[in-house]
């Protein structure tokens, strides 16, 4: 009987784990032929950044209007799938106190102009909008200091 009962704890335990690594990553990298990779959220919804952003400071001038692009926050720490690390992720406080996330330094943000997942109709608007293209942002670090800095453009 106490053989049976190890058994079952067993499976149990081995059903529990398999369920936690099957979760869907917080963030993932997806690919569309006219725009190549860039970075969604768990549901598919597109994240961007701007030009008008500096590393870990946020919006540089006027804080974009959250109605028209609002800023994504999704905890602390993030999950990323197998071609990211949860360390280059991190999160800033706006000067409107809110929390957004970061990738590689850069806040991420949503477009109010995606409807559905997958949509990338927040692309290019006013040309200081884009998709988060993870290769084309490259984390930095300077030993001597210990600072980190976010390098790379669209």
């Amino acid at each position: 009987m106490k053989k049976l009962s190890l058994l079952f704890a067993v499976i149990a335990s081995i059903l529990v784990l398999q369920q936690a690594y099957a979760t869907t990553p917080d963030v993932t990298i997806v690919h569309k032929p006219d725009v190549g990779n860039y970075l969604t959220d768990a549901d598919g919804r597109t994240l961007y950044w701007t030009k008008k952003d500096s590393p870990q400071s946020g919006w540089c001038g006027k804080i974009p209007n959250a109605e028209k692009w609002p800023p994504f926050y999704n905890g602390a720490i993030l999950s990323a799938s197998p071609e990211m690390t949860s360390k280059e992720f991190g999160t800033i406080i706006r000067r409107d106190g809110r929390k957004q996330n970061t990738f590689r330094g850069y806040p991420l943000y949503y477009s109010s102009l995606d409807h559905q997942p997958g949509d990338t109709n927040g692309l290019k608007v006013d040309k200081s909008w884009s998709v988060m293209h993870p290769g084309k942002f490259h984390l930095v670090e300077i030993l001597s200091t210990g600072y980190s800095r976010t390098v790379g453009t669209d």
